[in-house]
């Protein structure tokens, strides 16, 4: 059972974890960022944050870059990906409030802080990206709004940004409220939708997008499906019937197309076992 979280004034202990592959021009500068953001906002190094590097078998001195700048280095024997890095630091963290922020460069780690004071009255805060680094060419931004308009269908809500590696998360929140996990750029989505789907307290803060330091590790072809599978698994698992609809009015629309009213009928079984899908959540939960 999920209970209501209340505001309150006491300090945030917070693990910062930032995921890493190939960023040793990055990363030192994120971590001197990172440090004087916490501190700044009245944390002291070690007492009340720390910050985890976790290393995704680099294969240039990020390891060393991050250690020279004082954080506690994780090392993978080989690449994983960004989901299953994030996933070792959580694992990892000493305190109740994980960071993840990217090692980049491209999230200002004084956002950082702007987090801060939305916790404990929240289970997750999210910095929601701005700015044309984040819309892109006019094509990026249009396949952007076909992405978000998806995914706050899938979550029943408005959702500005939904894969934004900069987020404050309660721990415990999060070992309880992920049915599904994936190794790639779609734990982000998953953590979104999950939260979200499951009634649980998200918070979206504006923040700026900057330059990334070095060259992005997306690969479209391949993140891209991997995403809208996430997506489609999350929606199934939480409320298949809402997916079944959307899924007959799909094929519906297309069929009524080609074959005229009498096309409508193709939607018909899909629907159906949406239906039998959402009786058998609904038992599982009862």
């Amino acid at each position: 059972m999920i209970e209501a979280v209340q505001t309150g004034t006491d300090k945030v202990r917070v693990s910062v974890v930032v995921p890493c592959f190939n960023e040793e021009l990055g990363v030192g500068g994120v971590i001197e960022g990172l440090r004087k953001a916490m501190t700044g906002a009245g944390l002291k190094d070690g007492e009340d944050f720390e910050i985890v590097v976790v290393d995704d078998g680099s294969e240039d001195a990020s390891a060393a870059a991050a250690e020279k700048a004082g954080a506690r280095v994780i090392r993978h024997p080989c690449n994983r990906g960004y989901g299953r890095s994030l996933l070792t630091g959580f694992a990892a963290a000493r305190f109740p409030w994980v960071l993840m922020i990217d090692g980049d460069g491209s999230y200002p780690p004084e956002a950082a802080a702007e987090l801060l004071p939305f916790a404990p009255g929240f289970d997750m805060i999210v910095g929601a990206r701005r700015g044309v680094h984040f819309w892109g060419s006019p094509l990026q931004a249009f396949l952007r709004w076909i992405y978000l308009f998806l995914a706050s269908f899938a979550a029943g809500e408005d959702i500005p940004d939904a894969n934004s590696g900069l987020r404050l998360i309660r721990k415990e929140a999060f070992d309880n409220s992920m049915p599904i996990l994936c190794y790639g750029y779609s734990l982000s989505t998953t953590m979104t939708l999950s939260f979200l789907n499951g009634g649980r307290f998200v918070k979206f803060i504006s923040i700026d997008y900057l330059v990334r330091t070095g060259s992005s590790k997306v690969r479209k072809f391949r993140d891209i499906p991997r995403t809208l599978q996430i997506m489609m698994q999350v929606m199934i698992y939480f409320n298949p019937l809402k997916f079944a609809v959307f899924l007959a009015a799909l094929i519906g629309l297309v069929s009524a197309l080609i074959f005229g009213p009498l096309g409508l009928a193709a939607a018909l079984p899909v629907f159906f076992w949406g239906c039998v899908l959402d009786s058998i959540r609904l038992n599982r939960a009862s």
